[in-house]
């Protein structure tokens, strides 16, 4: 094994993948997630890869002593990368950089991110992926992205980038994305793939069946409207977004449940509280619950007993910081 790619399965992590496997041609690609990504270096480390570039993975702080010692693994000889925008304590970040090459910075995206890092080996359609991921992102406000714009007829990458973030709602991750990236990575459009337009379509469809459902059936608690246990799956970030709309709250959630857990997405709406810091001060306090991501787009997960509570501390929250 020669070189190694994890990233995330949103678009932000797809076209960051895709950039990697242009600047690493020929490796190993694999996605994984915060919580699962130091199981992955363990396994990765066992090959003895040269170089292994990890993008748009958030920490998890109560795995990061796990990622540590995964990434203390890999032979000196290996160069690991680790490329990301999700927000990190100083403390994180130090111990990282002290075992990778760290590039981190909390505004621009992931793909712009490792663009940027590694532009000087990259032909010129890796540009394009990152802008697509700048928008699936809404990062595509920085000055890398408003600059690159000017280079192109900006409408014409924003419906490219909507294609994939809508067709990507009806795909698995695990194996048709694994597709899309190398496509990607070649210079191929997405409007130019197999059963893209197609599927983008048909979860335009959907979106809008989610939003009525939404719209009929969201609940509010003081500054939080959520929707529990929709019954159409995924689509999960943007139903949160349609919960804090039609309810006309500051947060919005969209949770689902299993027997004993719920798994939910949260989304901010004309407001400037910071979710990821919301998480992290109200999940220590429930047993098993972990979560975290953006000021504006976060997720959690937690025993199902808890939810009520969670809601309720979420409202305070949100009251007392408004």
């Amino acid at each position: 094994m020669n070189s190694v790619v994890l990233t995330h399965g949103d678009l932000d992590g797809i076209t960051s993948g895709a950039i990697a496997l242009l600047a690493f041609p020929g490796s190993d690609f694999y996605f994984t997630r915060p919580s699962q990504v130091h199981q992955d270096l363990y396994r990765v480390a066992k090959d003895r890869p040269t170089e292994v570039s990890v993008s748009d993975i958030a920490i998890n702080s109560k795995k990061f002593d796990d990622i540590l010692n995964a990434i203390d693994r890999f032979p000196e000889s290996t160069t690991l990368y680790w490329i990301d925008h999700h927000p990190i304590t100083p403390k994180q970040k130090r111990e990282l950089a002290r075992r990778v090459d760290l590039v981190h910075e909390v505004g621009p995206c992931a793909a712009e991110l490792v663009y940027r890092e590694f532009k000087d080996r990259l032909p010129e359609h890796a540009l394009r992926l990152a802008l697509y991921g700048a928008i699936g992102d809404y990062c595509d406000d920085t000055e890398f992205a408003k600059q690159q714009f000017d280079n192109y007829d900006k409408r014409a990458l924003y419906l490219e980038a909507g294609l994939l973030v809508q067709a990507l709602q009806e795909i698995d991750y695990r194996k048709e994305s694994k597709d899309i990236v190398r496509q990607l990575a070649l210079g191929i459009e997405p409007s130019s793939m197999n059963d893209i337009v197609t599927l983008a379509l048909k979860a335009t469809r959907i979106e809008h069946q989610v939003f009525r459902y939404v719209q009929s059936s969201a609940r509010k608690l003081g500054p939080i409207g959520y929707i529990l246990d929709m019954p159409i799956n995924g689509y999960r970030g943007k139903s949160a977004k349609f919960a804090a709309y039609v309810t006309e709250a500051n947060v919005g959630i969209s949770a689902r449940s299993t027997d004993d857990e719920v798994d939910m997405s949260l989304r901010r709406r004309q407001s400037r509280i910071d979710l990821n810091k919301a998480l992290d001060t109200i999940l220590p306090e429930m047993e098993g619950a972990q979560g975290g991501g953006h000021p504006a787009a976060a997720g959690a997960s937690m025993y199902k007993d808890d939810f009520p509570k969670f809601l309720q501390r979420l409202a305070e929250y949100v009251d007392e910081r408004s």
